[in-house]
């Protein structure tokens, strides 16, 4: 088995979507800690950086949320409060509560 180095989530806690899963590509220590005492490094940026794709993501009428590679912008339509959710998945890691592998 080679190193770890993306994890998916069960991610209905982001928009309370049954079945709604992330796929993450890990963090390094080193991307951790600038987004930690960086202040110019924003949740927007780590997510931007880190989210390789999700399913079962909608805007608000309903429509599927474009793949974040296609969109990177598309994380800047997130609500504040699945933003903040997000990355509490993506620093739970693979070994997380919600890790599904």
């Amino acid at each position: 088995m080679g190193r770890r180095n993306q994890f998916v989530v069960d991610a209905e806690s982001v928009q309370g979507i049954a079945g709604a899963e992330v796929v993450f590509s890990c963090m390094r220590v080193r991307e951790w800690r600038e987004w930690r005492d960086d202040a110019e490094t924003t949740d927007s940026d780590l997510l931007t950086d880190h989210l390789v794709s999700w399913s079962g993501f909608v805007d608000d009428a309903g429509a599927e949320l474009p793949q974040p590679k296609d969109e990177p912008g598309i994380v800047g339509e997130l609500y504040i409060h699945e933003q903040r959710a997000l990355v509490l998945l993506l620093l739970a890691g693979p070994d997380g509560e919600s890790a599904k592998n």
